[in-house]
C-alpha cells in the first residue's frame, strides 16, 4: 500500500514539473492569433512551426544561442581545469595553510554574485572588456561548488595508488593526469554540467556587461522580444524552447553522471 501511494506522488509531482513544459511546447506550435482567446488550448488543433522560422527570420536568435554555447562551453572547460587542479592540491597535497585555504575557496559559496556585480563591472570597464564575451566567461572560470565536490571525491582515492606512483617514479602532475582524473570522471561530469547549465542560463552579469544586440547571450534576447515584438507569446515561447534544448539533452544523456558523481562525493567525503 505504502510504495502505490509513493508512485501516486511520484507521478503527481511528475506531472507537475512536466505541465508547465508540455503547455511551453505547445504554445509555440500555435498561431498567435489562438493564443489570444478565452478558449483553453491543451495542444493547437493545427500544430505550425512558423513561430520557429520567424524566430530565426526576424531575431537575432542563432547569433544568440552561439554566444550562449560559446560562454557557456568555454566556461565549463576552464571550470573543470581549474576546480581539479584546485581541488587535487586541497586534498591530496599537504602543506601549511591549507586548511584555511580550503574554507576560503568554500566561503566562496556563500557569497551572491550579485554583490560582485558592480565591482566587477567597473575592473572589465577599466581594462576595457565592457560588452566583450570574455568577460562573459572570465567570471565563470571556476566554481567553488566544484572545488568542493572534486575535493572530497579525490579524498575518496585510495592513497595507496598514489604513493605506488611516486615509488615508480611519477610526477605529481602525471599521478593527477593518469590517476585522479580518470577515476573521477563521475565526479568532473557532475561539475561540468552544473557549470555548462549555470553559465548557459546567466541572465543578470550578460545583461550588465553588454549593450550590443550581437553579444547578447540567448536568456537576454528572448527577454527582449517583448520590447521588440510588443507581447507576441508564440515568439517567446518558441525561443524559449530552442533556449532549452541544450539543458535538456545534456541532462537525459548525463543525468547518471550528476546522480553517481554528487551520490559517491557524499559517500567517500
Amino acid at each position: 500500500m505504502k510504495r502505490i501511494i509513493g508512485k501516486i506522488i511520484i507521478s503527481f509531482i511528475l506531472i507537475i514539473w512536466i505541465a508547465p513544459f508540455f503547455w511551453l511546447i505547445a504554445t509555440s506550435l500555435t498561431k498567435e492569433k489562438d493564443i489570444m482567446t478565452d478558449n483553453l488550448v491543451i495542444f493547437p488543433s493545427q500544430p505550425t512551426f512558423q513561430n520557429y522560422e520567424k524566430a530565426f527570420r526576424k531575431t537575432s536568435i542563432g547569433i544568440w544561442l552561439l554566444n550562449s554555447a560559446i560562454i557557456a562551453t568555454a566556461a565549463t572547460i576552464f571550470t573543470i581545469l581549474l576546480d581539479t587542479t584546485m581541488a587535487f592540491t586541497l586534498s591530496r597535497i599537504k602543506f601549511r595553510g591549507r586548511n584555511a585555504l580550503f574554507i576560503f575557496v568554500i566561503a566562496g559559496m556563500m557569497i551572491p554574485f550579485e554583490v560582485l556585480i558592480v565591482q566587477l563591472y567597473l575592473m572589465f570597464n577599466a581594462i576595457g572588456l565592457v560588452n566583450n564575451i570574455a568577460a562573459m566567461i572570465i567570471p565563470r572560470m571556476a566554481m567553488p561548488i566544484g572545488v568542493f565536490i572534486l575535493a572530497q571525491f579525490f579524498k575518496g582515492i585510495p592513497v595507496a595508488l598514489e604513493e605506488a606512483a611516486y615509488i615508480d617514479g611519477a610526477s605529481r602532475f602525471i599521478v593527477y593526469k593518469s590517476i585522479i582524473i580518470p577515476l573521477s570522471k563521475s565526479a568532473i561530469a557532475a561539475v561540468a554540467i552544473i557549470a555548462f547549465i549555470g553559465a548557459w542560463n546567466d541572465f543578470l552579469w550578460p545583461l550588465v556587461i553588454a549593450s550590443e544586440t550581437a553579444k547578447y547571450t540567448v536568456t537576454i534576447g528572448i527577454a527582449n522580444f517583448q520590447g521588440t515584438h510588443g507581447t507576441e507569446y508564440s515568439l517567446i515561447m518558441a525561443g524559449a524552447v530552442l533556449a532549452s534544448i541544450p539543458e535538456i539533452f545534456i541532462f537525459l544523456f548525463f543525468r547518471k553522471n550528476i546522480v553517481k558523481g554528487i551520490a559517491m562525493t557524499g559517500i567517500k567525503g
